[in-house]
């Protein structure tokens, strides 16, 4: 049940036109480039571990994955896998369009090597989960829209209860009620010592569900250990990113100002309204309701609404934010009491104060999420907004906020 990756090269040859591959054989010089999507990549996966893979579009996630799961081979170096494994890769990967969902569900039993009770059992536990209906499943997958086509995907990769699960951005299709679903069953096999192998760009998820990660940059391992430490340095790195990207954009401006910055896009409206909706963030001070200048060390509360359509148990998490998405300090009810969650159908008022507010000088936003029980699937988000100004009008310390310390002559 563990993954050796040892020494993992991957090239790829890449024409500029499909007809330099006839020229390049025919008058034997070369017209091609090699584009080298990974290299020196060289870890392992422990038995029962669940390790995150993170890194931009294009660095070599999706490439490492199909090495791992078989779909592909490297150039040079080797995988060394040990036990059944199921891959979650591009969306409908392995399925054949024409054919129904239940062909393509069989399919999937035969290729595991399933045959009469077995296959049958395979077949239900498959469609079951996938909560498709009966015509739906008879239709040819073609006609599936994404959410099904993943459902069903999911589904048959997890039905066998595999001892290496390798997901690909699969939490991030399907409705909200199917990724809870999803990441249960995830939890499930975690749970039953599956080794699971987590490529997302969801980086609370990352935090939550990965004991270690590897961060992917340019095709090369750039950080790899603890979850925190390398998440913590991709951030910053994206953060440096961001700041260059600004600074381009400011720089192109004309003259007369004409080219503005692009102004940060809203969130989009779900359409299926959130288990537990985020109703109202209000902010509070001596000075009054929402204020948008506070000062340093002023007693601060905020107080966050939310409304829930389902008894299940649930959490509230919130962030104080800088402008560039630099959190500055984060929690929710998932660390305090109740341990087991909020839970009840209506609203629901919880307050956090701060005494003496401890922010420096700065503008900072906040941050709100509604979690489930798990306090890993987000059910609801109010990201970057309630933007205040604090002002430390005693300008006695430097920095994001004030640490109690003091000093002492040793000598």
């Amino acid at each position: 049940m563990t993954i050796r990756f040892e020494c993992i090269e991957k090239k790829y040859t890449v024409y500029a036109r499909p007809q330099d591959r006839l020229w390049e054989w025919v008058a034997r010089t070369r017209r091609h480039r090699i584009h080298v999507a990974l290299t020196g990549v060289d870890f392992e996966v422990q038995a029962g571990e669940t390790f995150g893979l993170i890194g931009e579009n294009g660095a070599g996630k999706s490439t490492l994955l199909k090495i791992a799961a078989g779909t592909i081979r490297p150039t040079s170096g080797q995988v060394t896998k040990t036990g059944r494994v199921a891959a979650l890769l591009e969306l409908g990967a392995g399925f054949h369009p024409e054919e129904s969902g239940f062909d393509n569900v069989r399919f999937m039993a035969a290729l595991h090597g399933l045959e009469g009770d077995a296959m049958v059992d395979f077949i239900a536990r498959a469609t079951a989960f996938s909560e498709l209906t009966q015509e739906t499943l008879e239709r040819p997958v073609k006609t599936y829209s994404s959410g099904m086509f993943m459902r069903l995907a999911f589904a048959a990769a997890t039905a066998i209860d595999p001892d290496v699960l390798i997901v690909d951005e699969a939490l991030s299709v399907g409705d909200l009620h199917f990724q809870k679903k999803s990441l249960d069953r995830i939890l499930g096999l975690r749970e039953r010592g599956a080794t699971v192998l987590f490529c997302s760009h969801n980086l609370y998820q990352v935090r939550s569900l990965c004991q270690r990660a590897a961060w992917i940059h340019g095709g090369r391992v750039e950080a790899l250990g603890k979850t925190e430490d390398v998440v913590t340095a991709y951030e910053a790195h994206e953060r440096r990113r961001y700041a260059h990207l600004r600074a381009s954009v400011s720089s192109e401006r004309t003259a007369d100002g004409a080219m503005q910055e692009p102004a940060a896009s809203a969130a989009p409206v779900p359409v299926d309204t959130p288990l537990v909706k985020i109703v109202r963030i209000t902010t509070e001070t001596g000075d009054g309701i929402n204020p948008a200048q506070v000062d340093s060390f002023q007693d601060l509360s905020v107080e966050i609404e939310v409304e829930a359509y389902t008894d299940a148990p649930f959490h509230v998490a919130f962030f104080i934010v800088r402008p560039d998405k630099d959190n500055v300090f984060g929690t929710g009810t998932q660390f305090h009491e109740p341990k087991g969650g909020l839970r009840g159908v209506g609203l629901h008022r919880l307050r956090v104060k701060f005494p003496s507010l401890p922010l420096l000088s700065g503008e900072y936003l906040w941050s709100v999420y509604t979690l489930d029980d798990t306090a890993i699937q987000m059910l609801d988000m109010a990201e970057l907004v309630q933007p205040f100004t604090v002002l430390n009008l005693r300008n006695t310390e430097f920095g994001l906020v004030a640490l109690n310390h003091e000093w002492v002559a040793v000598a």
